[in-house]
């Protein structure tokens, strides 16, 4: 029986030395600067394919819309201030159009009825190549998505979302994407 439990024993120090020495090992790989962060493609209005990971270093603001959404027409005019707000190595927004049915030429002549108003929604504009359910839990647009510089979700609300200006319908405590952005810069 003493020796059972020697070899136990021994067996638990090499099995603590082992985890040990993959422990160090693991720390070093999560202390390099690699990070992954999120990633899904979409397509631009131009055809060609773009991913998240095409604007890491930046906050990107993920837009999720559709043309027939009224309260999507209203968000793209936050979102407008946001842009005008932010350098473009701060910040990118990726409004990307959720409904199979709308082509590029529906979505341009969305963009172009601002167009008309004085509205120049200059960002960039796609539509859905991978599902991007994951970022929409309650299936409702509009829903803004906010990743860090290194492509990790860091907000996510779906509706409007104002970007400095609480309407005096909404709760007090709403968050805006200034002070989600900010936090990110700063």
């Amino acid at each position: 029986m003493g020796i059972i439990i020697s070899a136990v024993i021994i067996i638990i120090a090499i099995s603590g030395i082992y985890a040990s020495t993959l422990s160090d090992q693991s720390s070093e790989n999560n202390n390099s600067e690699v990070d992954e962060g999120d990633d899904f493609a979409f397509t631009a209005l131009d055809g060609s394919e773009m991913h998240l990971s095409n604007y890491r270093g930046k906050i990107v603001i993920l837009d999720m819309w559709a043309t027939w959404c009224s309260p999507c027409k209203y968000q793209m005019l936050d979102l407008k201030k946001a842009y005008d707000n932010y350098s473009r190595n701060e910040l990118e927004i990726l409004s990307i159009n959720i409904d199979s049915r709308e082509d590029a030429q529906q979505i341009q002549d969305f963009i172009n009825q601002f167009a008309q108003y004085g509205y120049e929604l200059n960002w960039i504009f796609g539509m859905e190549d991978d599902s991007l359910d994951g970022y929409m839990p309650s299936g409702s647009i509009p829903t803004l998505c906010i990743f860090d510089q290194k492509g990790n979700l860091y907000f996510s609300h779906a509706g409007f979302s104002p970007y400095s200006e609480i309407p005096e319908e909404f709760p007090e405590d709403t968050v805006t994407l200034v002070q989600k952005i900010e936090e990110l810069i700063y």
